[in-house]
C-alpha cells in the first residue's frame, strides 16, 4: 500500500463532503415540511391558512379598519369551529375547504391564496350563490362566512376599529340616533 499523501486525502475528502452536502440539500429542499407547531384545533395549519385567506377576502383591510388577517382570524376561526360547532358542521367546512382547493387548481391552476383579489372575490361570490340555493345547513360556505364574521367582530381589532366601541362601564344612553355611514355599536 502506498503511503498516504495528506494533500490528496484532504482534496478527496473535501470533494466527497461537498458532493454529499450538495446532494442532500437538493433532496431535502424537495421535502420541505411545515416547521410551525401544529394548529390548535381541528384544522391543520394549511386549512387554517386557507380560512384566514377566505376571511381576509370577505373582510378586507379598508381605510377605516384593518382586515381579518390583521385581526388574526385564522386561529380564532379554528378555535370557534373546534369549540362551538357540532362535528357534522366541522366536517362540512373541512370538506368544503378541500372542494375549494380542488376548484382553484382545476379552474386557475393555482392555490386560492395565490389568486389575485378579483378572482378570489369572484370565486367567493359563486360559492355564496351556491350556498343560498342549497338547503339550509348543507353547504359549507354560509358556515364559513358566519365563523369568519364572528372571529373578526369578536376580536379586539374588529370591536375597536370596525365597530363603534365604548368600554364598559360607561354612561347608558338608551336611544342614540346613528348618522349615515356611522359604524354600528358593538
Amino acid at each position: 500500500m502506498a503511503p498516504m499523501n495528506r494533500r490528496e486525502a484532504l482534496k478527496t475528502g473535501g470533494v466527497a463532503l461537498g458532493g454529499a452536502l450538495l446532494l442532500s440539500s437538493g433532496i431535502l429542499a424537495g421535502c420541505e415540511r411545515d416547521t410551525r407547531p401544529p394548529a390548535k384545533g381541528m384544522l391543520s395549519n394549511d386549512q387554517q391558512d386557507l380560512v384566514a385567506e377566505i376571511a381576509d377576502t370577505l373582510l378586507p383591510k379598508t381605510a377605516a379598519s384593518p382586515g381579518a388577517k390583521e385581526a388574526n382570524a385564522g386561529p380564532e376561526i379554528n378555535l370557534l369551529l373546534t369549540d362551538c360547532y357540532e362535528p357534522d358542521a366541522q366536517q362540512r367546512l373541512v370538506k368544503g375547504l378541500d372542494e375549494l382547493r380542488q376548484r382553484c387548481r382545476t379552474t386557475y391552476d393555482t392555490d386560492f391564496a395565490k389568486l389575485p383579489r378579483d378572482q378570489r372575490e369572484n370565486m367567493l361570490r359563486v360559492l355564496s350563490v351556491e350556498g343560498k340555493k342549497a338547503p339550509p345547513g348543507t353547504h359549507w360556505f354560509p358556515l364559513m362566512r358566519e365563523v369568519a364574521e364572528r372571529a373578526y367582530f369578536s376580536s379586539q381589532i374588529g370591536m375597536t376599529k370596525a365597530l363603534r366601541y365604548i368600554q364598559v362601564p360607561g354612561k347608558w344612553v338608551g336611544c342614540t340616533p346613528l348618522t349615515p355611514g356611522q359604524p354600528a355599536w358593538g
